[in-house]
């Protein structure tokens, strides 16, 4: 239970998994055998609760909690550097007390870390317990540190916590030993899937290394966006925790790869419920990870085998009337793939397809359409996006451990997710790529100051200047990219759920027409484009029932985007003098007024009648209750946007009887 004087097999075998065995081989020189004096003052002066690992009687680390009986800092004391003393009110439920009675005959081991959630500051230490006093409900825990570090402060979010003393801790579950077939209750997945921060304790049983290197125990922070940490639905016990770009340490993981064994706890910061999950642990790293989190090069899993949930316990809470601010280095939520209607192409031992791009049309100035060919079967459903790897086309990107201007870009792998806006495989489609092929476009919008769709349309415009020929077929280019998957769940109803739906959920009960309510801002519109094509190749197949669209678009630039509704409604080649099989209503909000609406040519050749309402002005809550549109809780609604934007429109919607509403945000 000495100092740090190097890296265990594990922490050895994790980094070289994940690529930094040469540049972290001495980095365990950064762990400092006592604390820093400005460690020891943090501790003692700036922190509510601090977080701890110890190990029960089967050596599994539980996350406790350890606080002042009033949520006031200044609970733990130090007399010197080496030393760390908690006076610690202990509620019922949990396990921190047995743990340390189940170490008698040898030193309880301990580790917590300090996390000022005001600041993002955070701090580690580690040894073991010295002495227990228990005084009642107070423990005074009295324990020799021997190892400290500060640590990354990237995934807090940030939270103005004040004291809350008026607690009533009740244990609502208590399974310290799972059976084989058992399942977490839904309300404790519920708390796991609402959360944004979570406490890990890890333990390294030193074994036959005792000689050189000691048995620890460790704890860690994980943060998110909500929802970051998942639970696999196949079984409904097993926690998945991506891991995140950190400092490269991989200390929690180098436990687990070694100690198959990991604790969690789950805080509400609102409610005060903790919620202690201790299980069998196993890292995943490159195909085997994605596989089970597809864009997650790296995660942990823990097999639940005992937990905890105790409601109002925490001693602290958010202070009424704030709000989170989430980390601006958290990336978008990863959902499993079992929890998705997704195809992924990722195999351990066949390449993954690439896909070529065939042609460019550019429509304004940060608009355009891409063609991809794909020589391998792409089978997508409209409202189904693409996911490509561009790693090839602007290179990966260094590590970084920081990045204040671009806090995005450390967890950027280069890997986007676009809406399918067309495919061959559609009937009626245009394309001018080979017939050998399958081809699937892709209509996007220039991010500022995106790295791939900034080479996207500098490439776009030199070819317009350079060689405009190119961007009708660009194939010569060669220019080809991994195709990843294939995802999303953004799609209408199959035939038989639109009937039961048209039946029971909500759309008319005349037999044979559905009622949808669309709702897009922007380049949001891009999953309806699928639709509508969708729609037409039903229609020309003579399949389906007749559709009732109410499409409400806000955009900037309606010249751009409604040609592009229009056209996906086009029927081509034998198709052309059909009847039409419903309406399409568009109401488009923009200051902009469009100076093209639809022609009667081309509304001619729709498969819907079209018409188009113009609005002055953007689309907020008061402009979308004053839309006379018929029947609207009636209508199966979606909603496509920027996330303010579907915000503004789910909760309108909702204060207007709109019930069967389904969102796709920009969160890829």
């Amino acid at each position: 239970m000495g100092p740090v004087n190097g890296w265990h097999k594990g922490e050895r075998a994790i980094q070289d998994k994940m690529g930094y065995a040469g540049v972290m081989s001495q980095a365990w020189t950064w762990i400092e055998p006592e604390m820093p004096e400005e460690h020891q003052t943090f501790y003692t002066s700036r922190l509510p609760f601090i977080p701890v690992t110890t190990i029960d009687d089967r050596h599994r680390p539980w996350s406790s909690i350890l606080a002042g009986p009033d949520g006031q800092p200044g609970f733990a004391t130090s007399r010197h550097l080496g030393e760390l003393t908690l006076s610690a009110h202990v509620w019922e439920g949990d396990p921190f007390p047995q743990n340390v009675v189940a170490a008698i005959g040898s030193p309880a081991l301990i580790a917590g870390i300090g996390v000022e959630f005001s600041t993002r500051r955070r701090n580690k230490f580690a040894g073991y317990i010295e002495t227990l006093e228990d005084d009642g409900p107070m423990l005074r825990v009295r324990s020799v540190v021997n190892e400290a570090i500060g640590n990354c402060p990237k995934y807090i979010n940030v939270r103005d916590l004040v004291p809350f003393s008026d607690t009533h801790p009740r244990v609502v579950y208590r399974r310290l030993d799972l059976s084989s077939d058992e399942r977490l209750p839904e309300d404790v997945i519920s708390f796991i899937h609402g959360s944004d921060t979570l406490f890990l304790g890890t333990y390294y049983d030193a074994g036959k290394d005792g000689e050189r290197l000691s048995s620890h125990v460790g704890m860690n922070q994980r943060g998110g966006k909500p929802g970051f940490a998942r639970v696999r639905p196949s079984d409904g016990r097993t926690l998945v925790i991506p891991d995140y770009s950190g400092n490269r340490l991989l200390t929690s993981l180098g436990n687990i790869e070694a100690t198959s064994l990991a604790g969690v706890t789950f805080v509400s910061f609102v409610t005060g419920a903790i919620l202690y999950l201790t299980g069998d642990a196993h890292n995943l790293v490159g195909h085997s990870a994605q596989r089970l989190m597809p864009r997650i090069n790296a995660l942990t899993t823990i097999h639940v085998t005992g937990f905890i949930l105790v409601e109002d316990a925490l001693p602290v809470r958010q202070k009424l009337g704030t709000q989170a601010l989430r980390s601006p280095y958290s990336p978008p939520v990863q959902l499993l793939a079992e929890e998705t209607t997704s195809t992924y192409f990722v195999d351990d031992i066949h390449e993954t397809p690439k896909v070529t791009l065939g042609r460019i049309e550019v429509h304004s100035r940060d608009i355009a359409t891409l063609t991809f060919e794909s020589l391998a079967h792409v089978n997508v459903i409209p409202g189904q996006a693409a996911i490509l790897d561009f790693k090839s086309f602007v290179g990966a990107l260094p590590y970084q451990h920081m990045a204040p201007g671009n806090p995005a870009s450390v967890n950027d792998d280069r890997i986007r997710t676009w809406t399918v806006s067309g495919s061959s495989r559609w009937a009626g489609s245009s394309s001018e790529c080979s017939d050998a092929s399958v081809s699937f476009t892709l209509t996007i919008r220039l991010k500022p100051g995106g790295v791939v769709t900034s080479a996207l349309f500098a490439m776009a415009n030199q070819l317009g200047e350079l060689r405009p020929e190119l961007l009708g077929d660009t194939r010569p280019m060669q220019l080809s990219v991994p195709l990843v998957g294939i995802a999303g769940d953004f799609t209408l109803p199959r035939d038989t759920d639109a009937y039961s739906f048209r039946h029971g959920e909500g759309l008319s009960a005349r037999a044979g027409t559905r009622k949808w309510l669309w709702v897009a801002g922007g380049i949001g519109v891009t999953p309806f484009l699928a639709m509508l094509a969708g729609l037409r190749e039903k229609s020309c197949r003579g399949d389906g029932d007749a559709d009732d669209i109410t499409l409400v678009l806000s955009t900037r630039e309606p010249d751009v985007l409604l040609p592009l509704i229009v056209r996906a409604l086009e029927r081509t080649g034998d198709h052309l003098g059909e009847g039409r099989q419903g309406t399409l209503s568009i109401h488009v909000f923009s200051r902009s007024p469009t100076s093209s609406p639809p022609s009667e040519n081309t509304a001619s050749r729709s498969v819907l009648t079209v018409e188009v309402t113009q609005h002055a002005g953007r689309l907020n809550e008061d402009t979308l209750r004053a839309l006379d549109i018929q029947s609207m809780q009636e209508r199966q609604a979606y909603v496509c946007g920027p996330e303010g934007f579907e915000q503004m429109v789910l909760t309108t919607l909702k204060e207007m009887g709109v019930e069967n509403v389904r969102r796709e945000g920009f969160t890829y």
